[in-house]
């Protein structure tokens, strides 16, 4: 996949049962080229928008962070997920694949 190709981004299911995106760079292959989560913590969203946390807290809590947040703290404003779609649209996979590789 080129870096100026758009993605197809759909919903899936990983062999341990678990909801993902399954992103495809082209049509032809019937395997997701990815398998990514569908929400982020707000830190990993930060490092992949390019700011400091500090900033992404203040700005979600105000409602001027670029991409959506989801509230999922027990008490609100406190702890939030942004959806990993909309920053694929915004940074670009690779980005964001680097982002989530996981560290071994």
């Amino acid at each position: 996949m080129t870096s100026d190709e758009q993605p197809t981004v759909s919903g899936g299911m990983d062999p341990l049962g678990e909801i993902v995106l399954a992103v495809r760079g082209d049509g032809n292959g019937s395997a997701p080229d990815y398998e990514l989560p569908p929400t982020v913590p707000l830190a990993k969203a930060a490092e992949i928008l390019g700011m400091h946390f500090a900033d992404a807290l203040v700005q979600a809590r105000s409602g001027l962070l670029p991409e959506r947040v989801i509230d999922v703290g027990d008490e609100p404003g406190t702890k939030f997920s942004v959806p990993v779609a909309p920053l694929i649209r915004r940074v670009g996979l690779d980005r964001v694949r680097e982002a989530l590789r996981v560290q071994g």
